[in-house]
């Protein structure tokens, strides 16, 4: 306090009050110069009448007379009653000044709203009112100590009543109080030159200040001797360190101890945070660590798995975090920003359990494309997650080509925003066919250009293929077309990485017989990013950490939901399964050999499709084909140039999308055939299901007799759109008149207008 804060109370007569009585009293007087401070710069702005400054400029002459009235008398008693009263004065006159010079001050000015928020700052700060008051805290006959007779500020109470408690053998130095609003400190005891501390019991300790037992501790300073301890003062918070030495005890007896959790894996550190506590441990010497999940959750008394989460470094070393709740139990949208790639190929999906953003690559500047597999069940968040990615995509240059096995209605929000949206499985077939193609022709001019490896853009954009439900295809019943699909995608994960192809996968089981049973798919997958989501069962889990999970890891499956107190306290309170909260989007990320628990950003569905992500991909054009691959694509299956119509989205096999055209028999597609080589020089062997049902340009076209020639005289009246075309023409199977369209497009004699709609080359 000042000299002029100190004389003050010393002419006046002082009151003793308790502590909450003058914390009211300022925090009262602060509340009110900051609604003050608001209508002082709102005021001006609605009113500038003469009423105005006549009310603001009485309020400060008013003011300005009271204290000359005041000062007229040169008693000594009598000036320093003045000064008391200059105190009161100062946010009066201050606040009539400021108010003024706003109301004279034509238009509005940024000062107007600074300085009433300066002057609410510098009045909170002094307090002149309840300084000028003469109030003193009150302290009891035997807490004070004689000879006190001013105010005592909060710290030199606590260390009065310290003094008073413990006698002169030590002082309590350094006072901190955690908050203001709160009697919570830390302080350091000092004892006397070359003399230890004492110990104190906890019942003296929290005597001294009248707390609750056990509420007050003593603990060492770190890199000082027995003559300073600290000592931390918690009544009304949590004591996170005194919650750390139970955990270290716990550790100890119920994890480290011979037959428990993880015998011999020592505690070597551990650090508190905010609603979270870290501990760092390690095996013995020549043990690989191992540290059970569901054993350390019980040792804990943690019913929520996802509370708390083990890291390891695969070797001896890890790091285990204990949450108060769930770290993930909110997190916010994503924004463009996060799916902007960054200089390493990276976008941001959403946010790991200690806080940092969880970041994904799109592809490794150092490898080229990556290949990965998302697992989850049904409600699990992987629609989100594969959204959040194909808008990053799309935002980063990246060309997306999406197979929708399920018919689209996985992913709806990315119809008409990828390159190439492909629905049910006959058509994520044919795409997966024009992938390989591109594929084909990228290794053959790599070829010619001497190169090695893929250089983003320099010549041709990335290339990622989603394909979502893609089990459903992968165990087909058509045997040709499970095989072809097997071997496609199998191809492209081992060979597509060096021209800038990669293949993600999104499934609900990881068996072998869901994946065409072809162990490559899943092992190729795993290679790049796995997101192991929550299950349905502990074997889906188990394939998908074989060979990737860190030495020492193990995971729980994710419930589906999780409680703010807890599972159990949830089934004890009666609480309804839907107070909980949905664990949609929490996945283990698997990444550059690390496991990160995470979850990704929230979006929230709106008549079945989620808004915010539609919004997330731009109303820009989707990301295209350079002209030679798109050239490779149409040629190999005649489909590219119709990718936006979906001709086959209701079909299940090939012989039902092809039962029209002349060779295209059920038999055919059921027979599988070796195929020859390719127009961009692949002469590789491979199953080939539909190499004896005509694709667009292989159709003779003369085979399919009145057709082509009604459907020129259909465009003869103008351009029509495919729909109309197949609706005039219902003697023929829709993909008939898809094929047809294709055909004339070959002769030069239509051609498409825009999306889906055709018409005659000479329009």
């Amino acid at each position: 306090m000042s000299a002029t804060d100190q004389a003050a109370p010393a002419a006046a007569t002082t009151k003793s009050v308790p502590s909450h009585v003058l914390y009211r009293r300022v925090l009262a007087e602060r509340t009110s110069y900051a609604v003050t401070a608001a209508g002082m710069a709102v005021g001006p702005q609605l009113d500038d009448s003469a009423w105005s400054y006549l009310a603001s400029g009485g309020i400060g002459l008013g003011t300005l007379a009271w204290l000359y009235a005041k000062t007229k008398n040169t008693d000594q008693g009598q000036g320093l009653s003045a000064i008391v009263r200059a105190q009161r004065a100062i946010p009066f006159l201050t606040a009539a000044g400021t108010y003024v010079a706003n109301l004279i001050t034509p238009g509005f000015n940024w000062w107007e709203i600074v300085a009433p928020t300066a002057w609410a700052g510098l009045m909170g700060w002094m307090a002149p009112l309840t300084r000028s008051a003469s109030l003193v805290l009150e302290l009891t006959d035997h807490q004070a100590p004689t000879g006190i007779a001013r105010e005592l500020t909060y710290t030199e109470f606590l260390a009065a009543k310290w003094a008073q408690a413990t006698g002169d053998g030590t002082r309590l130095v350094s006072i901190a109080p955690y908050r203001a609003d709160r009697p919570d400190f830390e302080a350091v005891v000092v004892a006397q030159a070359g003399k230890a501390v004492p110990t104190f019991t906890e019942v003296q300790l929290a005597a001294a200040f009248d707390f609750p037992v056990g509420t007050v501790r003593m603990r060492p300073v770190q890199g000082s001797g027995p003559g300073r301890m600290r000592l931390v003062a918690r009544p009304t918070s949590e004591d996170t360190e005194a919650v750390a030495e139970g955990v270290r005890g716990l550790w100890e007896t119920a994890v480290a101890a011979p037959g428990k959790a993880a015998p011999g894996v020592d505690l070597i550190d551990h650090r508190t945070e905010k609603d979270r506590i870290v501990l760092l441990v390690a095996s013995p010497p020549g043990k690989t660590i191992y540290l059970p999940h569901t054993a350390i959750c019980s040792a804990f008394g943690i019913d929520d798995p996802s509370r708390l989460v083990i890291e390891t470094d695969g070797i001896r070393m890890g790091v285990v975090s204990i949450y108060k709740t769930n770290p993930l139990m909110k997190v916010r949208k994503a924004t463009v920003d996060d799916l902007t790639m960054d200089a390493k190929g990276r976008i941001t999906i959403g946010v790991c359990h200690d806080g940092k953003p969880a970041r994904m690559r799109l592809w490794d500047p150092g490898q080229g494309a990556l290949r990965g597999i998302t697992a989850g069940v049904t409600g699990a968040g992987k629609s989100v997650l594969q959204n959040l990615i194909l808008a990053g995509e799309k935002r980063s240059g990246v060309v997306s080509w999406v197979g929708d096995v399920q018919g689209g209605m996985s992913l709806p929000e990315a119809e008409g925003r990828v390159d190439w949206f492909a629905k049910g499985p006959v058509e994520t077939l044919l795409m997966l066919t024009a992938a390989h193609a591109v594929m084909k022709y990228r290794e053959r001019i790599s070829n010619e250009m001497g190169r090695g490896d893929f250089a983003l853009g320099r010549p041709w954009p990335l290339i990622n293929i989603t394909l979502d439900e893609i089990n459903r295809l992968l165990s087909h019943p058509d045997e040709a077309m499970r095989k072809a699909t097997a071997y496609l995608i199998a191809d492209i994960q081992k060979t597509g990485r060096k021209v800038g192809i990669g293949i993600r996968l999104a499934v609900q089981s990881l068996h072998l017989k869901d994946l065409g049973d072809d162990d490559a798919i899943r092992q190729q997958g795993k290679v790049g990013a796995l997101f192991l989501m929550r299950t349905a069962s502990s074997s889906t889990k188990e394939m998908g950490l074989d060979g990737i999970a860190p030495a020492g890891f193990q995971m729980e499956n994710i419930p589906a939901r999780i409680y703010e107190n807890g599972q159990i306290e949830a089934l004890f309170s009666g609480a309804d399964d839907e107070d909980g909260e949905s664990t949609a989007g929490m996945a283990y990320m698997f990444l550059d050999g690390r496991a990160k628990f995470m979850r990704t950003f929230f979006a929230e569905k709106v008549d079945g499709v989620y808004p915010d992500l539609i919004a997330l991909y731009g109303e820009e054009p989707a990301n295209g084909l350079t002209p030679g691959e798109a050239a490779a694509a149409q040629a190999k299956v005649g489909l590219y140039d119709l990718r936006h119509t979906n001709p086959y989205a209701d079909c299940d096999t090939l012989a039902q999308a092809f039962s029209d055209a002349p060779g295209g028999t059920p038999a055919a597609a059921a027979t599988p055939a070796p195929a020859t080589g390719t127009n961009d020089g692949d002469t590789s062997t491979a199953p080939a299901p539909f190499a004896d049902i005509p694709f667009g340009l292989d159709n003779d076209p003369g085979e399919e007799p009145g057709l082509q020639d009604q459907i020129l005289e259909l465009l003869a009246g103008g351009p029509k759109p495919l729909k109309e075309l197949r609706a005039a023409l219902p003697d023929f199977q829709p993909s008939s008149v898809s094929n047809a369209c294709s055909q004339l497009k070959a002769k030069g004699l239509a051609t498409t207008r825009k999306r889906g709609v055709w018409q005659l080359t000479d329009n």
